[in-house]
C-alpha cells in the first residue's frame, strides 16, 4: 500500500514537471510500466486529483482548494511569507522556506525576484538533494535520518547527487558544523542553492536561496548569501516566538 501511494504522489509530480502528459509519457517519465500509470492517473482522476482531456492528463482545481486551506491554516505561511519576498528581491533570485514532512520536502513559501508569489506545485522533493533537505537532515536524530534514507532512498537526479550513507553522514557533519546547507548542483544541472535551517521548539523548516551556477559563485555564493540568508532566520523564529 505504501509503495502504490508513492507511486501516486511521483505521478502527480510528473504531471506538475511535464506540464500534463499522457499516459505513455507519464510512464516513460517516470520509467514505470503503462498498465501502473494508466491504472493510477484513472484512479486519481476519479477521485478528482487529476483531469483527463482526451487522453492527456494534469492537476485537478481539487489541489487549489488543497492548498488555499493549508496556507490559509499556516502559522508559518504567516511568519516566512514577507520575509521570503524580502530575500528574494535582496539577492535577485529564486527564495523560499522549506519543511519537511514523511521524510519528503515541501514548499510552503517560493518566491522569484520580481514577480509575485510562486509556490512551487506543493508537491514534494528528495531531502538529499536539495540545499534546505540537508539543512533539515542535519537537524534531525540520526534514527530519523535513517528512516527517511529507508523510505526514499538516495537516487542520483545529477552526477552531483550524494547517493551513499556515509557520503550523506559526512555532507550532514558538515552542515551541522558551519550551520550553512549547500547544493551544488546536486538536485538540478545549472544551478545552486543555499539554505540554514529554521529552529524553534525544534527544527521548523529552512529558508533558501537558489539560482543559476553562473550567479551564485565565489564569495557572493559563499559568503554573501549565507549572511543574508542569516539575518532572515533570525527575522522568521523571532515571528514564531511572537506567534506563542
Amino acid at each position: 500500500m505504501v509503495g502504490a501511494t508513492e507511486t501516486s504522489f511521483d505521478i502527480l509530480q510528473a504531471l506538475r514537471e511535464l506540464g500534463g502528459a499522457g499516459v505513455t509519457e507519464t510512464a516513460e517519465h517516470l520509467d514505470i510500466p503503462k498498465s501502473t500509470a494508466h491504472k493510477h492517473l484513472h484512479t486519481l482522476a476519479q477521485l478528482g486529483y487529476v483531469t483527463n482531456e482526451d487522453g492527456t492528463y494534469d492537476l485537478g482545481l481539487l489541489f487549489v482548494g488543497l492548498g488555499q486551506y493549508v496556507q490559509a491554516n499556516s502559522a508559518l505561511v504567516q511568519a516566512t511569507g514577507p520575509v521570503v519576498e524580502r530575500l528574494a528581491e535582496t539577492t535577485e533570485a529564486v527564495a523560499g522556506f522549506f519543511v519537511e514532512r514523511g521524510g519528503r520536502g515541501f514548499e510552503v513559501n517560493q518566491v522569484t525576484a520580481g514577480t509575485s508569489r510562486d509556490l512551487d506545485g506543493g508537491l514534494s522533493k528528495y531531502l538529499h538533494s536539495t540545499a534546505p533537505g540537508k539543512a533539515i537532515l542535519a537537524k534531525l536524530p540520526d534514527e530519523r535520518v535513517d528512516e527517511i534514507v529507508d523510505q526514499h532512498g538516495l537516487p542520483a537526479l545529477t552526477p552531483h547527487t550524494i547517493t551513499t550513507r556515509s557520503a550523506l553522514e559526512d555532507e550532514l557533519a558538515r552542515i551541522r558544523d558551519r550551520g550553512i546547507a549547500f547544493d551544488r548542483e546536486e538536485n538540478r544541472t545549472g544551478m545552486r542553492g543555499v539554505a540554514i535551517p529554521v529552529v524553534h521548539d525544534g527544527i521548523r523548516g529552512a529558508m533558501y536561496v537558489v539560482g543559476p551556477q553562473r550567479r551564485l559563485t565565489g564569495k557572493w555564493f559563499n559568503e554573501n548569501i549565507p549572511g543574508i540568508i542569516i539575518s532572515s532566520v533570525k527575522t522568521v523564529e523571532q515571528r514564531l516566538r511572537e506567534q506563542d
